[in-house]
C-alpha cells in the first residue's frame, strides 16, 4: 500500500491537527452549559403577566356646565347704497372701490347741460306769463274806468278779473317747476352722507343712469356690532349677565353692553342679539364672530374621558372600575397593585369634545378605568403602576 493512502482500520490520530482537537473540546463543554440552563430555568418559577391599566378618581358633581358657541355675523351700524336722485350721464367720477371718504366729500356728478336748458326755457315761460298778466291788469283798470261811466258792462270786468287768477295759477306753477329744476341741478352730484369706505363702485363715466342704479356702496368705518341668532329659552340667562364673551378673528374680548332685537327669525326660530365692537379694532363686514355662554345645568353625576367608553347591549354604555385585590404581591413579596375590573352600566348626560358627563350606580372616589378599555373586559386582573 503506497504511504499516502490511509486505511479506515488503522487511523493514526497523530496525523489530525491540534486545532481540530481544540474546536472538538469546545463544542463539548457548550453542550454541558446549555444542559445546566436547562435545568435551572426548569427550577425557576413563572411570574403571572397582567396587563398595565390607565386609571383616575372619580369625582361627584352636583351639576355640570356647558360651553355654548352661538356663530354671528359682524355688520357695520351704518351703510347705504346712494344713487343719483336725477336721471341722467355721467360726467365724472370722484372715487373707487377701497377709498376712505370724509362727509360731505363728492364722489360722482351727471353733466346737468340739459337740466340747464330746461331751467331757462321755465324762465322763459315765466316772464311770459308775467307779460301777459301785466296786460290783463292794465285792461282791467281800463275797464273799471269805463264802467264807472256806463260804457262798458261788468260782464267783460268778471272775463279779467277770471283770467288774472289764471295767470296768477300759471305763475306759481311755473315756479314751482323752476324751483325743482334747480333741485335736480344742486342734487346731480353723489356726496359722501357720512365718513366710511366704498366698498362697491357700480357705475362708470358716459353711462346713461337713472334713479333705481345704484351708483356706491358706502359702509361706515366705526360702529361695528356682532349680530347672533340665540334660541329663544336663553334669552333670559343671557340678560342677566352683566359681560359677555366674544371671540374676534380667534381674539376673546369682553364687552358689557347687549341689545336684543323683539322679533323672531322665521328662518332660524332664533332672536338676535347685537353687542357692540370697539372703534380700534379692525374688522370687516361681513365677517365671522363668535359668542359664548356657560349655561349650568343641576344634574348629579360624573366627568369621565371618552376613552373610558364602551358600548353595551341594547343601545346601553359602560365603564370599567377597579377593585383592588386585598393582599396581592408579585413573586418577590412586593405590593402588585393588582385590581379587578367591574362592568358598569351609565347613562350618558352630555358628551363634548373629549369627555362626557354620565350617571349610574358609581361612588365618589371610585377607581375609573381611564383608557385602553378595548383590550380588557370585565373580571380581568390587571396592574396599575404605584
Amino acid at each position: 500500500m503506497s504511504p499516502h493512502i490511509f486505511s479506515c482500520k488503522n487511523i493514526n490520530f497523530s496525523h489530525f491537527d491540534t486545532r481540530v482537537s481544540s474546536m472538538i473540546v469546545f463544542i463539548f463543554i457548550m453542550l454541558l452549559s446549555a444542559c445546566e440552563d436547562t435545568v435551572a430555568s426548569k427550577n425557576t418559577p413563572e411570574q403571572t403577566y397582567y396587563h398595565k391599566a390607565s386609571s383616575q378618581i372619580l369625582a361627584h358633581q352636583d351639576s355640570y356646565k356647558v360651553l355654548r358657541k352661538f356663530s354671528g355675523t359682524i355688520m357695520s351700524k351704518q351703510s347705504s347704497n346712494l344713487t343719483f336722485e336725477v336721471s341722467g350721464r355721467v360726467a365724472n367720477i370722484y372715487v373707487d372701490e377701497g377709498d376712505n371718504v370724509i362727509k360731505g366729500q363728492p364722489l360722482a356728478d351727471l353733466d346737468t347741460e340739459l337740466l340747464h336748458i330746461e331751467f331757462q326755457q321755465l324762465q322763459a315761460q315765466l316772464s311770459q306769463v308775467q307779460a301777459e298778466a301785466d296786460l290783463v291788469d292794465a285792461n282791467l283798470v281800463r275797464i273799471l274806468s269805463l264802467i264807472e261811466k256806463g260804457y262798458v258792462s261788468t260782464q267783460k270786468k268778471d272775463e279779467l278779473q277770471a283770467q288774472q287768477k289764471v295767470l296768477a295759477a300759471n305763475k306759481l306753477q311755473i315756479k314751482a317747476n323752476i324751483a325743482g329744476k334747480n333741485y335736480q341741478i344742486t342734487h346731480a352730484q353723489i356726496t359722501a352722507p357720512f365718513a366710511g369706505t366704498i366698498n362697491k363702485r357700480n357705475i362708470n363715466v358716459g353711462e346713461i343712469i337713472n334713479p333705481q342704479i345704484s351708483s356706491f356702496h358706502l359702509q361706515q368705518r366705526s360702529n361695528n356690532e356682532l349680530k347672533v341668532g340665540v334660541p329663544q329659552h336663553l334669552i333670559a340667562k343671557i340678560q342677566n349677565q352683566q359681560d359677555f364673551k366674544l371671540i374676534i378673528n380667534k381674539q376673546k374680548l369682553t364687552v358689557n353692553s347687549l341689545a336684543i332685537n323683539t322679533d323672531l327669525s322665521q328662518q332660524s326660530r332664533t332672536v338676535q342679539l347685537r353687542f357692540p365692537l370697539p372703534n380700534d379694532m379692525q374688522v370687516y363686514n361681513n365677517q365671522l364672530g363668535y359668542f359664548t355662554f356657560t349655561q349650568e345645568y343641576q344634574q348629579t353625576g360624573f366627568w369621565v374621558p371618552l376613552t373610558s367608553l364602551t358600548d353595551g347591549i341594547r343601545g346601553t354604555w359602560n365603564i370599567y372600575t377597579l377593585d383592588a385585590i386585598a393582599g396581592n404581591s408579585d413573586g418577590d413579596g412586593k405590593k402588585a397593585n393588582l385590581y379587578k375590573l367591574v362592568s358598569h352600566s351609565i347613562e350618558i348626560i352630555h358628551s363634548e369634545q373629549d369627555k362626557a358627563f354620565i350617571r349610574g350606580n358609581l361612588s365618589d372616589g371610585e377607581l375609573l378605568l381611564s383608557g385602553g378599555i378595548q383590550r380588557l373586559v370585565p373580571g380581568q386582573i390587571v396592574r396599575i403602576e404605584p
